[in-house]
């Protein structure tokens, strides 16, 4: 049995490599950036009026204007500011030529035809309300580095910077099978010794968030020979497999053996945690000639979107000569159990061979009350509501079958090895999914 820490690294450095491809930007969301992104042009590209108001000269200020231009956002003004002058302007609007100073609507009146100061000037004089030529953005500027998964922000630069279509790293095809000769689907009325499959449908929704391709095979019985017809055709279909139920030791977990039969290398089969234990990691290795023209593409790929430099060409092809081709994530049969293991685990690794990192956002939080658990022998993570006042509190949580658990939780709390009480008070790690 390995630490949860050495799983993560073991998955992690067995990333496969996906190539990269365009998608339109709409498309993009949840994708992950193949190059970087530089600025295109000067944010603001002009200097621009950051209120409603009138622009003039700053040594003017406090005197009536004559108001001689009326500027809207996207006008290029006709008329410069010369003294005794000022245009009236929008948020956003183009400052004219003359002008260094906007001062609020709301602070001035227009008596027929000029602009003038309800208060003092001095009340005035502490901001210009300009926005100048490149303060938030220079040209080529590095806007979003090659990695980044693409978000909301990321997709407002993009649009920003012109990126109507966008290089990402092409999306993994998931497989997600459930074992168990006791569980049915929804739609089926169980009985009396069955239950309804919610890890198929967990899964799905968590593999298609990484913006994954996802093939659902659905629930496979507890026989040899269906689990390696359904594994087979997952592992020729797709680049991950998550495959969940059967790989405790009881008389019908067969997942383990087939995983061998089917020619992948499981690297790990115990994790040092609960809930997720039996927590099972495959790869298969592929060894390409360098010189096909498959590979040749990717080495070329990579050094034209910059990702290499010449001098580590080489470099790239040895490395690409031994790489993973396909993967198998096992995970317990237990729903908790496998949706907190895909976020630990499978999201990292499908994220990574996308050429992106991710991991749960961590904060150290203190216990809103005391936690006591009986057994300290494995890292523990516990379903967590975090409070207004920044505190943490255990959900009611009755083990790894508990999934109604996770509709209340915030994020998840981890106990360390040999540690068997949290206090009010003190502080702990939280693992928050994003």
């Amino acid at each position: 049995m390995i630490s949860f820490e050495e799983a993560l690294k073991i998955v992690l450095e067995n990333a496969q490599y996906l190539s990269h491809e365009s998608v339109k930007l709409e498309d993009s969301a949840g994708r992950v950036l193949a190059i970087d992104i530089h600025a295109d042009r000067d944010m603001p590209p002009f200097d621009k009026s950051a209120v409603d108001g009138y622009a003039f000269k700053r040594d003017e200020l406090g005197k009536p204007l004559r108001i001689v231009e009326n500027i809207a956002a996207g006008y290029v003004p006709k008329k410069e500011i010369i003294s005794g002058t000022c245009s009236k302007i929008m948020t956003g609007a183009m400052i004219p030529a003359g002008a260094d100073f906007v001062v609020m609507v709301e602070d001035t009146v227009e008596v027929n035809g000029f602009m003038e100061l309800r208060e003092k000037e001095e009340e005035f004089r502490k901001r210009n309300n300009i926005c100048y030529k490149g303060e938030d953005i220079k040209e080529g500027d590095l806007l979003l580095s090659r990695g980044t998964l693409i978000s909301a922000a990321a997709t407002a630069i993009l649009a920003s910077s012109g990126f109507s279509v966008v290089s990402v790293s092409k999306a993994p095809i998931v497989g997600i099978l459930s074992t168990g000769d006791e569980i049915v689907e929804p739609d089926v009325t169980p009985l009396e010794s069955q239950i309804r499959n919610s890890n198929g449908w967990q899964l799905r929704l968590q593999a298609l968030s990484t913006g994954s391709a996802v093939k659902y095979y659905g629930i496979v019985k507890d026989t040899p020979e269906l689990l390696h017809k359904a594994l087979t055709k997952s592992v020729q279909e797709c680049d991950i497999t998550i495959i969940t139920g059967g790989v405790s030791a009881g008389d019908f977990d067969y997942v383990p053996g087939i995983i061998k039969e089917c020619g992948f290398n499981i690297l790990f089969d115990k994790v040092s945690v609960q809930p997720g234990k039996p927590s099972t990691f495959a790869v298969k290795k592929a060894y390409p000639n360098e010189n096909t023209a498959e590979n040749k593409d990717c080495i070329i790929e990579d050094y034209i979107y910059g990702n290499i430099d010449n001098n580590s060409l080489q470099q790239k092809q040895n490395r690409r000569t031994s790489t993973v081709s396909n993967v198998i994530f096992a995970l317990p049969g237990n729903p908790v159990s496998s949706l907190i293991q895909f976020e630990m685990l499978v999201k990292p690794y499908i994220i990574r061979s996308m050429g992106g990192n991710y991991l749960p956002l961590k904060l150290s939080l203190p216990a809103a009350e005391d936690f006591t658990r009986k057994n300290a022998e494995r890292l523990s993570l516990i379903p967590v509501a975090i409070n207004p006042d920044g505190t943490f509190m255990p959900v009611r949580y009755n083990g790894s079958a508990h999934i109604a658990a996770m509709a209340h939780a915030d994020a998840i709390a981890e106990i360390p090895v040999g540690v068997k009480q949290i206090l009010a008070g003190q502080k702990a790690t939280i693992h928050i999914f994003r």
